[in-house]
């Protein structure tokens, strides 16, 4: 659920057999995770696991030490890959190297193959399997997640589901 501001956003995960909780997620940073993991067929990110019912790492936030709150997402790669679950390095590194967020190299299929071939023998392995087309249809599903996200007024939900189904994706 969109709160007022993104401090606010709320995000609730069902589960089959009709049980909800809380999840801190962080929606800008935490919403590709759902897209590039669907796509790229990451069994073991973020969503899988909070799917799974979660990693206590994943479900919980950590203070930082000026006292603001961050999630455990929001740490370094190895910081993760060490303290809460290995197979989220690679959806880490497959999510920054599709957002390329620091505009390191070029935003095509091959420069998304460059930057996670950097992330270690992980990531370098999916790079090799992904195909152009799989790449592109995986940023055109983070732009358009961006694109409802911000549509939507304070109050207003995005339902979505682990993983994305094709229909959704197709959409784009």
């Amino acid at each position: 659920m969109k709160g007022e501001t993104p401090a606010a956003d709320r995000t609730w995960l069902t589960f089959p057999d009709g049980t909800a909780r809380h999840a801190a997620v962080h929606v800008i940073h935490d919403l590709p995770h759902l897209v590039v993991e669907s796509v790229f067929g990451l069994e073991d990110g973020l969503w899988a696991t909070l799917a799974a019912g979660g990693r206590a790492p994943a479900a919980r936030p950590a203070a930082r030490r000026n006292g603001r709150i961050r999630l455990v997402t929001d740490a370094s790669p190895g910081d993760i890959a060490a303290q809460a679950w290995p197979g989220h390095l690679v959806a880490k590194a497959a999510v920054n190297a599709v957002l390329n967020r620091w505009s390191d190299g070029p935003g095509t299929p091959a420069g998304v193959r460059a930057r996670l071939r950097c992330y270690g023998p992980g990531a370098a392995e999916l790079a090799g399997r992904l195909d152009d087309e799989t790449i592109r249809v995986a940023a055109a599903g983070v732009r358009r997640l961006y694109r409802e996200w911000s549509a939507l007024p304070p109050g207003g939900t995005l339902r979505l589901t682990w993983p994305l189904h094709q229909s959704w994706l197709r959409l784009m």
